[in-house]
């Protein structure tokens, strides 16, 4: 009976294991490799002749970052949750940027993916299509989230640049455009960078006026392309297509129709940041943690609910991309009439 459960457990973790593999290869090349045994021993372990050892395990889970406890369908009640902890070192949060997109890559290339993305902040994935913001953004991350020494006390300005992590963050954002998604944002979502520009602006963080204003101009022409991807219901990869603004219908057949885009509105105040991965069968849970970090665990109980909670989410939501034009302009002339305030402010200050 033992032999026949650990069967069970070896043949759904090397199941998970295919799915996250590129297409273009194959689980039993991979265990081949990754393991340092023959084709034949790595046949013999998948189909159960062979059980995996306690290393092989390991090897496994380090080479593809999954967690093997969510296998074991334990009921205790306990969740183990994986956690790259970031000391406040400039190199740190590269390993950071080189972790995310490792682990999107992963995603983008299975053969059956989706995720939904509840968003108490604006997803990072989009900031990196614009510079201006994104340099913004690693900034505030760096100084005011991470603490990083040599930014203590450094100012904002056209020459504050990140053009590795730039390179990284849009490496990262490609692989976010090949991954179906459903977002689901509140009234708040975008509240949190226009917070983070005014305190800089208010504490006198920003070289100059011009400088705090590019950053609003910046954060306007995400919405913007975030709105035109939710007008198409697909994700846009070109660029050219977003920063046109003498944009036409005809801008439909440049794009990916297999990507799809799902915008939703929510009235329920959300309180962190939330992403489901589906991966084939296996599920992924990520948690927003110290603003930008995230904790993530394959925990099969825990993924379930989580599904169960998004799902709900999205029934009491409005559907805003695709067809829904008025509650799409509504929604989003409100968003940018708040920058609109802020431009004011600083402008006027």
């Amino acid at each position: 009976m033992k032999n026949a459960k650990a069967n069970i457990i070896q043949s759904e973790f090397l199941k998970s294991i295919e799915d996250i593999i590129p297409a273009s290869t194959s689980l039993v090349v991979e265990l081949s490799e990754v393991l340092n045994i023959s084709m034949d021993s790595a046949y013999r372990r998948i189909r159960g002749e062979t059980m995996l050892s306690i290393d092989e395990i390991g090897l496994l889970c380090e080479h593809f970052n999954i967690s093997f406890d969510a296998f074991t369908r334990s009921r205790t009640g306990t969740v183990t949750f994986s956690y790259l902890p970031l000391e406040p070192l400039a190199e740190n949060f590269n390993l950071y940027h080189q972790n995310l997109l490792n682990e999107i890559s992963v995603i983008s290339a299975a053969k059956e993916k989706s995720l939904i993305y509840a968003c108490q902040d604006l997803p990072l994935f989009h900031h990196y299509r614009f510079t201006d913001l994104a340099n913004f953004k690693v900034f505030y991350w760096k100084r005011s989230i991470m603490n990083v020494p040599e930014l203590a006390n450094k100012k904002f300005g056209a020459e504050t640049q990140f053009p590795d992590l730039i390179e990284k963050g849009q490496a990262i954002v490609k692989a976010y455009s090949e991954v179906p998604s459903s977002e689901i944002w509140t009234d708040s979502t975008i509240q949190s960078t226009l917070k983070q520009i005014r305190f800089y602006w208010e504490s006198d963080v920003f070289e100059t006026r011009e400088d705090a204003l590019r950053v609003c101009q910046a954060l306007r022409n995400e919405l913007e392309s975030i709105q035109l991807q939710a007008e198409y219901g697909t994700k846009i990869i070109d660029k050219n297509i977003l920063e046109d603004k003498e944009r036409k219908k005809e801008d439909k057949e440049k794009v990916d129709p297999d990507t799809n885009y799902k915008l939703y509105i929510s009235e329920i105040e959300l309180t962190n940041n939330c992403v489901l991965v589906n991966i084939g069968n296996i599920q992924s849970v990520y948690l927003g943690h110290f603003s930008f970090s995230t904790m993530s665990t394959r925990n099969e109980i825990y993924c379930k609910k989580t599904e169960s909670w998004l799902n709900n989410l999205i029934r009491k939501s409005t559907l805003i991309s695709g067809v829904a034009e008025k509650q799409r302009y509504q929604f989003f002339k409100i968003a940018y009439e708040k920058i609109d305030q802020l431009v004011n402010h600083i402008e006027k200050e």
